[in-house]
């Protein structure tokens, strides 16, 4: 963004997709994408399976030949996660000491024993999981990055209430920790408001799996699959009141019966024991990416009458239309002053006094 000028139209949806990858692969598995031999592979096979996997999982015999050539890659991807694993197992042989208190989660995997010290992992059930980390901390997260960067251009008066509450807490450093952004209580309202407009995953599924039971009078079999559509959940007046189709992060802020119901009924991440596993790290990320971007920059749409429209790939809402934004260099220093709030300034700004 810092080189691409005040007037050029960014891609949103392109440009932070790689991002996200190297950011996941630097987390989970210990380095980033670009430093592992077969990362570029792993991301583009990743892509294009997310990109056919409603084609071939749902109508498979509209294109034979396609499928069979989809079977091939996901055959690839898995033995490129196999590979990964017998690398760091490796590196865990040769230098036990350096890897016992590693806890990304290729270590994590081929080091977790069960109550008798046996693998609690089998080798397909580590190459699924590796495969699951990489679906679960992708695409979900590339897709509600995208929806809050349209948020804040197509809501701006909600913009710029988040950059102000970020500048109250953080001036306009580079880096805040995570004691930091927690005290920005607008900043995950904001987030909790975009997934709720826009909901990442539109329907999820469980199965009951224990005995028959009732809910809402409807008597659900043992062994029924149930649908869950949180998009219809998400944009119910009965729990998030009568101005559900509003931008309003200040519903999950107040303290009256309709912010407490709004907060009891958000499961964009789930809940109890099937909550996603990364749902923590999920949240400081978005966050991250919030404070990094308002620091900066004014977002908008570069023409607002353009719909992004969204599809459904992979289980998760994503634009149909790729709009473009602009990214505008802010004066933080000038809005600093005109807020009356205390300035720290940007690592080897000029403008105001900076303090490490």
């Amino acid at each position: 963004f810092d080189s691409s000028g005040d007037k050029s139209e960014i891609d949103a949806w392109a440009e932070v997709a790689p991002v996200i990858y190297e950011t996941m692969g630097s987390v989970m598995f210990g380095e980033a994408w670009e430093q592992n031999d077969t990362g570029d592979r792993v991301y583009e096979l990743h892509k294009f399976l997310i990109a056919n996997v409603n084609t071939y999982m749902f109508l498979p015999w509209r294109k034979p030949f396609g499928y069979l050539d989809y079977c091939a890659k996901i055959r690839e991807w898995r033995s490129l996660m196999d590979n990964m694993l017998k690398l760091r197992e490796a590196q865990i042989a040769a230098d036990p000491e350096k890897w016992k208190d590693d806890e990304t989660a290729l270590t994590l995997l081929l080091t977790s024993k069960d109550k008798d010290g046996n693998p609690f992992f089998s080798r397909s059930r580590m190459i699924s999981t590796t495969c699951g980390f990489l679906n679960g901390a992708y695409d979900t997260t590339h897709a509600t990055t995208f929806w809050m960067f349209y948020h804040l251009a197509k809501f701006p008066e909600v913009q710029e209430k988040l950059r102000l509450e970020i500048f109250k807490v953080l001036g306009s450093r580079k880096e805040a920790s995570i004691s930091e952004a927690r005290q920005i209580e607008y900043l995950e309202a904001f987030i909790r408001e975009s997934m709720r407009y826009k909901a990442t995953v539109p329907v999820n599924q469980r199965i009951n799996y224990e005995e028959d039971i009732t809910v809402g009078g409807w008597k659900i079999p043992k062994g029924t699959c149930v649908n869950i559509p949180n998009v219809l959940a998400s944009m119910n007046p009965d729990y998030y009141g009568p101005d559900v189709d509003e931008f309003r992060p200040g519903r999950f802020l107040s303290s009256d019966p309709w912010s407490k119901k709004a907060k009891g009924a958000w499961v964009a991440f789930g809940g109890y024991r099937r909550m996603c596993i990364g749902f923590t790290f999920a949240l400081v990320e978005l966050k991250a990416i919030l404070i990094s971007l308002l620091q900066r920059y004014r977002v908008e749409l570069v023409d607002p009458k353009i719909d992004p429209g969204n599809m459904v790939e992979a289980g998760v809402n994503q634009p149909e239309n790729h709009v473009m934004f602009r990214f505008v260099k802010h004066d933080a220093h000038a809005i600093a002053v005109e807020n009356n709030l205390k300035w720290w300034g940007l690592k080897g700004s000029s403008s105001g006094p900076s303090q490490a």
